[in-house]
């Protein structure tokens, strides 16, 4: 079978409640004879934080290596909640298992990051959540619809798990 998509691009917001997410996007790589990208996004720090780390922290490596640190953790805690979908759901750990699965963190404004991801790597399919919780809401959240607006490919928004 010929691949219709090359890579399915997962964005997880790590809130433990992206198995669902995960499992559809898995699902739609499989049917598509695509790989998976997972993609967490870091809001950058504000100005202000910024500078005031910059005034109190004089190191500059000591800074660097706190920022990256920020970057670690949540590397960290994506392969967590990725494995404990992959508990959750067989399939995805299958995937895992033979390398169908890149885990990404990146820093920055989540909509523009995740559509940016998405033309570079040249992913075909932007998977997300619709991160909503209660009925009267819309169906995508402000990230969502911002990620909707910029890119080029189709994305797919998941209702909440029920």
């Amino acid at each position: 079978m010929a691949k219709e998509h090359e890579s399915v691009l997962c964005s997880v917001g790590l809130r433990g409640n992206d198995g669902h997410v995960l499992e559809k996007a898995l699902a739609l790589a499989n049917a598509t004879g695509a790989d998976m990208h997972v993609l967490h996004v870091i809001k950058p720090l504000s100005g202000d934080v910024l500078n005031t780390l910059k005034i109190n922290i004089r190191d500059r490596e000591a800074l660097e290596a706190m920022m990256q640190q920020r970057i670690r953790e949540r590397r960290e805690k994506l392969t967590e909640n990725v494995d404990a979908a992959c508990q959750q759901y067989p399939p995805l750990k299958k995937a895992m298992e033979e390398g169908r699965i890149v885990n990404t963190v990146l820093e920055g404004h989540p909509a523009s990051v995740i559509a940016h991801f998405a033309s570079q790597e040249n992913i075909s399919m932007i998977v997300m959540a619709a991160n909503k919780q209660h009925q009267m809401a819309s169906y995508a959240g402000k990230v969502t619809k911002g990620v909707i607006k910029r890119a080029r490919v189709p994305v797919v928004v998941m209702p909440n798990a029920s």
